[in-house]
């Protein structure tokens, strides 16, 4: 013990000490905004700045993707909103004794870049990779461009272009229902409508790109900056396939059905079966203008005579389309149809097969569409979580600090200088 007392006796008077430096009232207010104790800054709170940018990820998703967008632009403005005014009642001093625009105005331009432009950016680019994925898969087409064209396979669909049989034209040759229905499909109106939106591409200013790339277009622009053969290839391809499988479902059997689908096919073939009494009679209620086209385009014998009856009752083409044009005149043509209880069966079991396929393939084409909408949501989601912290630390370390700091302090001085000038 008498040794150690002799050391530090020896060795503490040689070394001098740095006192302890406090800090200063500045440096305490630059720790306190470097590094708020901040709820708002910190998460889970901060995640609600990012739910916009779960409903861009999202809003690739079809039927509900886009009301879910919209929807989660709620939290994400309430907590922007919140954020912002909390920093302007905390203002410069960082400890809510004065209130600061200036700190507004920097806290907003962060979110506005840190929580809006750039993350959204970084999801509709991981959304635009993911997408082009499918290139892949023989078709050449974007998951944008796939999920344009099963749209449009849906609602002609639901139109009724699919319901055309083979017929005997004029001139004695047989002219294949398959081949009405990609006729109908892609020369109809598509095509018009693939010219139309190359010409607008073609005018379009930089504004409109930029809503474009942000928010969603009502034309088909992913198809046409597609090769049209491919296009035409793709659609195609899904109307043969659609077509066989709604000839197969309504003329065949269900050992057929099950032996000549899908495993996932025939599972939705399956639950069609529900409710299927209730979906049958609302058709007939609502759309009888289709149980109509199915008979007439039916190659079963057994509905002949219902067909010869609706031709007889129009008996030229126009009239033919003015009746199926209308669902009021349809529903009285299939009324009189029905007059009997043999026909009525008849019929009523007719359309309960039309409507089990209807619903069975107006499902398996949203599926193909809901597949390609996860693809791009999941890009979506990867490119936020990669990038959605390194766009926070360069807003706030280049932006903020060497543009908007710099540019608000110039603006106090010249504000300070008009003032003094203005009291001399």
């Amino acid at each position: 013990m008498a040794q150690i007392n002799s050391t530090y006796s020896i060795i503490m008077p040689k070394v001098q000490l740095t006192p302890l430096k406090q800090k200063t009232k500045k440096e305490e207010v630059k720790e306190i905004i470097q590094n708020p104790n901040d709820p708002l800054a910190k998460y889970p709170l901060r995640a609600f700045g990012y739910s916009n940018e779960v409903g861009a990820a999202v809003s690739a998703m079809p039927v509900w993707g886009k009301a879910a967008e919209a929807a989660l632009w709620v939290p994400a403005l309430m907590y922007l909103g919140a954020d912002i005014y909390d920093k302007y009642r905390r203002g410069k001093e960082g400890d809510y004794t004065r209130a600061s625009a200036a700190a507004a105005v920097e806290q907003a331009t962060f979110q506005a870049l840190a929580s809006v432009i750039l993350p959204t950016a970084a999801v509709k680019m991981g959304q635009g990779v993911a997408g082009y994925m499918t290139k892949f898969d023989g078709s050449n087409l974007s998951a944008t461009a796939q999920e344009e064209l099963y749209s449009k396979l849906s609602k002609d669909f639901d139109k009724g272009k699919f319901t055309r049989g083979d017929f005997i034209a004029e001139d004695g040759q047989i002219v294949k229902g398959l081949d009405r229905a990609i006729n109908k499909v892609i020369n109809d109106d598509y095509k018009e409508q693939l010219e139309s939106t190359r010409h607008y591409l073609k005018q379009e200013g930089i504004g409109a790109k930029l809503v474009r790339f942000f928010g969603h277009s009502s034309k088909p622009v992913a198809s046409a900056k597609a090769n049209e053969a491919d296009v035409h290839w793709f659609l195609s391809d899904r109307v043969k396939e659609i077509f066989d499988l709604q000839n197969l479902m309504e003329n065949g059997s269900v050992e057929d059905i099950q032996k000549n689908t899908s495993s996932k096919v025939f599972k939705i073939y399956e639950e069609a079966a529900k409710n299927l009494d209730k979906n049958t009679e609302a058709l007939i209620k609502e759309n009888p203008a289709l149980i109509l086209k199915k008979i007439l385009n039916s190659q079963n014998q057994e509905y002949s005579q219902f067909a010869n009856e609706i031709r007889t009752s129009a008996p030229t083409r126009e009239h033919l389309k003015t009746l199926l044009s209308s669902q009021k005149s349809s529903a009285s043509m299939l009324e009189k149809l029905m007059e009997t209880p043999e026909s009525a069966e008849v019929i009523t079991n007719f359309a309960k097969n039309v409507e089990r396929t209807r619903i069975t393939l107006s499902k398996y084409i949203a599926q193909k569409g809901m597949r390609l909408g996860f693809l791009k949501t999941v890009g979506g989601f990867i490119a936020l979580g990669c990038l959605a912290v390194p766009i926070d630390h360069f807003v706030h370390k280049y932006i903020i600090k060497k543009f908007v700091e710099p540019g608000l302090e110039n603006v106090k001085k010249i504000q300070t200088k008009l003032s003094f000038k203005q009291t001399k």
